[in-house]
Formats: structure tokens, C-alpha cells, sequence
């Protein structure tokens, strides 16, 4: 009797601690080549440039991560704003955000700047992913 209750509340306390919390809804990434621009919602961005690119590149081992700083040209309500958004390592004083514009409950964010640096391998065109947060 006492392996069947302890048998009972261990398939209790696996099922209970397996369940998964429900996710958000996932986000669409947009892809944007190195100089192209999108617009969403009337706000128009451009993928200026990437200034820097010091990831370091995948399997191998680096004493800092790296990081890369793109520049994006942000229009919209006649205003048009040139922005620099940081992604990885920053140093002091640097802003850590990736949201490119922002107005009541909608924002436009930077999720990644790709291809990632792989040794050994020929460099491909940027594309810069972005996201809309609603």
C-alpha cells in the first residue's frame, strides 16, 4: 500500500512540475537588407549601416563576446530620426535598448543582426531583423 501512495505522489509531482507555461504569442521577425527600408504602421525604417561588427564568431573562444552597432534611419510623423542601437557587449553610458520607435502600446525593436560571424567562411550581406511589439 505504501509503494502505490508513494508511487502515486511521485507521477503527481512529475506531472505537475512538467507542464509547460504558456508562451506569448512569437514574434515575426522582417527582414531588411543593408540599405533598404520597410514601413510598418506608417513608420517608415531604414537599415543605414552596420558601423561595427565584433561578435565573436561561432565556435570559437573569445575573451569578449563582441558586439555590433548598426545605424537605422527611423521616419515617421514627419520626423525622421538616425539612431544607433547596440547589440551584445556595451560599454559605459551606452544605451542597451533595441527599440527603434515607440509610440502607446506599439514599438519597433531590433531582434538581430545576421548573418553571425562564422570563421572560415565568406561574409554575407547584412540583414538586419526587426519586430513589432504590440
Amino acid at each position: 500500500m505504501k509503494r502505490i501512495a508513494l508511487l502515486s505522489l511521485l507521477f503527481i509531482s512529475v506531472s505537475a512540475f512538467s507542464q509547460e507555461s504558456p508562451s506569448g504569442t512569437p514574434k515575426i521577425a522582417i527582414k531588411i537588407e543593408e540599405g533598404a527600408t520597410v514601413v510598418l504602421q506608417g513608420v517608415s525604417i531604414t537599415f543605414a549601416a552596420v558601423l561595427e561588427d565584433s561578435r565573436c564568431p561561432k565556435y570559437t573562444n573569445c575573451i569578449w563576446a563582441g558586439r555590433a552597432v548598426v545605424e537605422v534611419e527611423v521616419s515617421g510623423e514627419g520626423v525622421t530620426e538616425t539612431k544607433k542601437i547596440y547589440l551584445g557587449e556595451t560599454r559605459p553610458n551606452e544605451p542597451t535598448g533595441k527599440t527603434m520607435y515607440e509610440k502607446d502600446n506599439y514599438a519597433i525593436e531590433v531582434a538581430a543582426l545576421q548573418p553571425y560571424p562564422e570563421e572560415g567562411k565568406e561574409k554575407a550581406p547584412y540583414v538586419l531583423l526587426i519586430a513589432e511589439r504590440k
